[in-house]
C-alpha cells in the first residue's frame, strides 16, 4: 500500500462516481471500478469492506461537495444583489454558466440513490433529503421575501422553489437521452425566465391582462 492511502481512496471514489453516473452503481462491479482506477482488489478492500460501504461513502462525499457548492453560490449571489428575487435569478444564471460545458454524461448521485436505494442506508437517505431541502428552503425564503414587495401571480412558492431541483434532475435525463449537454444550462435559464414572468404577471392590472 502507498504511504498516502487517501490518494488511492480518492482514486477509487472518483472512478466509482464516474461509473455510477454513467451506468448506475448497481450495474457497476468492483472489478470495473478497479480497472478504471488502475488499482488492485487488495487496495479496494483495504479501504472498503464492500461495495455497499463504498456506495455510502460516495453519497456522503457527493452531499458534502453539493453543500460546499450551495454555500459558495449563495454567498456570491447575496454579495451581488440585496434584492431577494434578483438573488434567485442570479443563482439560475450561475447554474447555467456552470453547466454550459457539462460532461457528456452529466448526472446527480442523489438521483441515482433514489433509483438504487437498496445500496444505501437511512443515514444516506436523510443526508440527501437534507441537502435537497437546503436548496429549496433558500429559494422559497427568497421568493416569499420578494412577494412582500411585488405580488407574484397565484402560485405555491414552495412548489416553485422545489421546481429548481426537479428541472435539473429532468434536464440531466434529457441531456443524456438527447446527447445534448447544453440542455441543462438552457433549462436553468428557462426557470429564470419563468420566475421573472411569475413576478411580472402579478404586477399587471386587470386591463393589462385583457390586452
Amino acid at each position: 500500500m502507498p504511504k498516502d492511502g487517501s490518494k488511492t481512496r480518492t482514486l477509487l471514489l472518483d472512478a466509482a462516481l464516474e461509473l455510477a453516473l454513467e451506468n448506475g452503481l448497481a450495474a457497476t462491479s468492483i472489478d470495473e471500478i478497479l480497472e478504471k482506477a488502475k488499482l488492485t482488489k487488495g487496495t479496494f478492500f483495504y479501504h472498503f469492506k464492500s461495495k455497499d460501504e463504498l456506495a455510502v461513502e460516495l453519497v456522503r462525499r457527493f452531499v458534502e461537495h453539493d453543500h460546499a457548492l450551495f454555500k459558495e453560490a449563495v454567498a456570491r449571489v447575496e454579495s451581488l444583489s440585496r434584492d431577494p428575487l434578483q438573488q434567485v435569478l442570479l443563482l439560475c444564471g450561475l447554474a447555467a454558466e456552470m453547466f454550459k460545458e457539462a460532461p457528456e454524461n452529466p448526472g446527480c448521485l442523489m438521483a441515482s440513490y433514489c433509483y438504487e436505494g437498496q445500496l444505501f442506508n437511512e443515514e444516506s437517505r436523510k443526508a440527501c433529503e437534507a441537502q435537497l431541502r437546503l436548496w429549496a428552503d433558500w429559494i422559497e425564503g427568497k421568493l416569499k421575501s420578494a412577494a412582500k414587495t411585488r405580488k407574484p401571480a397565484p402560485a405555491d412558492l414552495r412548489q416553485v422553489a422545489e421546481m429548481f431541483q426537479v428541472i435539473f434532475e429532468g434536464a440531466f435525463i434529457l441531456a443524456r437521452t438527447y446527447k445534448e449537454p447544453d440542455i441543462i444550462a438552457k433549462q436553468a435559464l428557462a426557470y429564470r425566465d419563468m420566475l421573472e414572468a411569475l413576478f411580472s404577471a402579478g404586477q399587471r392590472t386587470p386591463l393589462d391582462r385583457q390586452k
